[in-house]
């Protein structure tokens, strides 16, 4: 009996997905859970020989256990390492249906694609049915099909001819911003033709995707703890800005979203959304009682995110209002291949700020609705590197109010004269005390909005 349940164990099997050549899994029937319940399998047997007396009974049953009577074996298959080996199997072969989507520059309709997904709990009955003829080694698993949210169908039948609200914003494709721009692209064509039905609640990282090479993105510069990094997928937070934003002007509700770490260069505080694939998304809520289409686009430098639907319903207003300005600390690191009056601005300062933002929506049967609420964008810490040994007290000063977090201790006294800072990475002007200030990889100066932004601004869409 157990030489029974040995070889049923170790039989082969493949399987298989219906259209496939070739079988998309080769295991044993032992991986799947099969398993002989061999004192239910000597029961049955015990049961068939039933004349005699009980010495002859249980030697019928000896005789079973050792194989020496050739009853049926009472087979059981292990639900939950079955489920194992099919939900493995599962995020390989699964297939998420594609919405049709439309191409709104070349306007032409991209027809949609079903679903298909391997019905685990039928799986399971197949493999139960194959482990009980010995002659089948192959299993044709039960695959079922499903329709995606959106068909062409629907799309054909939508109005989309007022742009319902818009936003831009702009970025570089020089040096080291090439890739980052690339990667706004990317993320840009994958927003772009999205159907957003009435009710529909939208994740901006379910839209785009994990940010990896094999999904279209590149290594570029991005905020990370609070200090600029390489990371991969440097920029998409420009998209999900702009994609707020306009969401946020077309009347929409904001259901989840963060602020940057600091304030962006290209666009205000307030408007803008910091996503992180997956833990940090963006997610909003088309409170309209029709679908709109997302329009986004790159064109050169600019990045253009529309709304596309059939009216314009709310007339929407957007206030910010400074209540906090919080100074920024100095980070002074010790770098042993520089040497002499040579530093390097790793990351320039840029103070923090506390908001107050306002959203006033005008609907146009005259209803009238205010939002407001409050963002906190911390200080980014100036991190320069310097030789070791350096005498920091040469470092040009902090602003009024802001401290000193220096690796080498102390609290020098600023110098007389701040030295004067390029403006691209890689530059080693001489400043007038003698020091020469280069910017590290990645650490652009920061723009106007960024170091004195105004105190209050009013937009209306």
């Amino acid at each position: 009996m157990e030489g029974r349940a040995k070889a049923l164990a170790a039989r082969p099997l493949h399987l298989k997905v219906p259209g496939a050549d070739v079988s998309v899994l080769d295991t044993t029937f032992g991986e799947m859970g099969a398993t002989v319940d061999i004192d239910e399998t000597v029961a049955v047997a015990t049961r068939t020989g039933r004349e005699g007396d009980i010495l002859e009974r249980a030697e019928v049953a000896r005789r079973a256990r050792e194989g020496g009577i050739d009853v049926p074996l009472v087979t059981r298959i292990d639900r939950d390492t079955a489920l194992r080996v099919l939900e493995a199997l599962k995020e390989k072969e699964d297939v998420s249906p594609v919405s049709a989507r439309l191409d709104l520059e070349k306007h032409a309709t991209l027809t949609e694609k079903d679903g298909r997904f391997i019905d685990a709990d039928g799986a399971i009955g197949v493999v139960e049915a194959a482990m009980r003829d010995a002659r089948a080694d192959t299993v044709t698993l039960p695959v079922a099909s499903f329709p995606p949210r959106i068909s062409a169908a629907f799309l054909k039948s939508l109005d989309i001819s007022t742009v319902v609200s818009e936003y831009e914003t702009y970025f570089g494709r020089n040096g080291d911003q090439k890739l980052r721009g690339k990667n706004i692209d990317n993320a840009a064509e994958k927003l772009d033709g999205l159907v957003i039905s009435p009710g529909e609640m939208i994740s901006f990282n379910a839209v785009i995707g994990e940010r990896s090479e094999e999904n279209g993105f590149h290594k570029s510069w991005e905020i990370f703890k609070g200090e600029m990094v390489e990371g991969m997928g440097g920029g998409t937070c420009q998209v999900a800005s702009t994609f707020h934003a306009a969401m946020f002007f077309g009347g929409f509700d904001v259901l989840e979203r963060l602020p940057h770490s600091r304030p962006s260069a290209y666009i205000p505080m307030g408007l803008d959304s910091t996503v992180v694939y997956p833990g940090v998304d963006l997610k909003v809520r088309n409170p309209h009682p029709f679908a709109v289409v997302v329009h986004a686009k790159t064109d050169g430098n600019k990045l253009r995110v529309e709304l596309l639907g059939k009216e314009r319903p709310v007339k929407v207003g957007f206030g910010r209002e400074v209540l906090e300005t919080i100074p920024y600390k100095r980070k002074v690191v010790e770098d042993a291949e520089l040497s002499g009056k040579k530093v390097r601005v790793k990351q320039h300062g840029i103070k923090g700020y506390k908001i107050k933002r306002t959203r006033e929506l005008t609907y146009a049967d005259g209803r009238h609705r205010k939002e407001e609420l409050e963002d906190k964008y911390p200080a980014t810490t100036e991190i320069y590197e310097v030789p070791v040994g350096f005498d920091v007290s040469l470092l040009p000063p902090l602003p009024a109010e802001s401290g000193e977090d220096s690796d080498l201790g102390g609290n020098p006294a600023p110098a007389p004269e701040a030295a004067k800072t390029p403006a691209a990475a890689g530059t080693t002007p001489t400043a007038e005390n003698g020091l020469e200030v280069e910017l590290a990889p990645g650490a652009h100066v920061p723009t106007n909005a960024q170091k004195d932004p105004a105190k209050t601004i009013w937009l209306r869409r």
